[in-house]
């Protein structure tokens, strides 16, 4: 085969997939041939194209402020994609300290309760990574639509004669729940700041439904935490 039938081309599609914010740094194999469409998107939104000879990223001297994206792109540490996974991280953080203070009071039911959260964090954390569809998913028995449905029925699903306001004379346990239900929160935000596009179009839809659903179980669980 010649070489020009070797050389590797690059889109604008394959760009647009990339999702790269202003200034973000390409790096491609050695001889690759940019189509028109790919040069215009290049310098409408300022990105840099550099030649690697490894044919991706890995193993790509980069500079203290930027962090690999993918394979294929290096992007600043502010990307909302890398600041999403940083949320996630922390979450998984929070999860497995509140798991370990309902293990201390004896809640155990509630710690396997925030352990399926926590699986479920890890799920969407990775398919946000290696960008693969979350798929379906299940927290304290109940699907998607059945999550949302009973975090709107207190009296459903936890005996209360309406929605619960925190105060500083709950238990400790239950402060601690509030807490992890405003982290799920902060993260969703997050991951909207990653997926939601000007257009009004979502990219991850499924990242932020599980996301939205992990905050009605947590939700769920501080609940059940304070019924009579």
């Amino acid at each position: 085969m010649s070489e020009k039938n070797n050389r590797k081309i690059l889109t604008e599609a394959m760009l647009r997939a990339l999702c790269l914010p202003r200034g973000a740094c390409v790096p491609v194999p050695p001889g690759t041939a940019l189509t028109p469409l790919a040069r215009e998107y290049i310098a409408a939104h300022g990105l840099a194209i550099t030649e690697c000879p490894s044919a991706n990223a890995e193993g790509m001297e980069k500079p203290e402020h930027m962090t690999h994206l993918n394979a294929s792109a290096l992007v600043p540490k502010t990307h909302p994609r890398i600041h999403l996974r940083g949320k996630l991280d922390s979450l998984e953080a929070l999860l497995l300290q509140m798991q370990a203070l309902a293990l201390e009071r004896g809640r155990g039911e509630t710690a396997g309760a925030l352990g399926e959260v926590h699986d479920l964090a890890q799920r969407v954390l990775a398919a946000e990574v290696k960008g693969e569809p979350l798929g379906p998913f299940t927290l304290l028995g109940l699907d998607s639509a059945a999550l949302r449905a009973a975090s709107h029925d207190p009296m459903g699903c936890a005996g209360l004669d309406a929605h619960p306001a925190p105060h500083v004379g709950m238990e400790r346990l239950c402060l601690a729940l509030n807490f992890l239900r405003t982290q799920v929160r902060e993260t969703e935000l997050a991951a909207a700041q990653a997926f939601c596009l000007p257009d009004g179009t979502v990219e991850r839809p499924d990242l932020l439904e599980a996301l939205n659903r992990m905050s009605s179980a947590v939700y769920l669980v501080f609940m059940r935490e304070i019924r009579p």
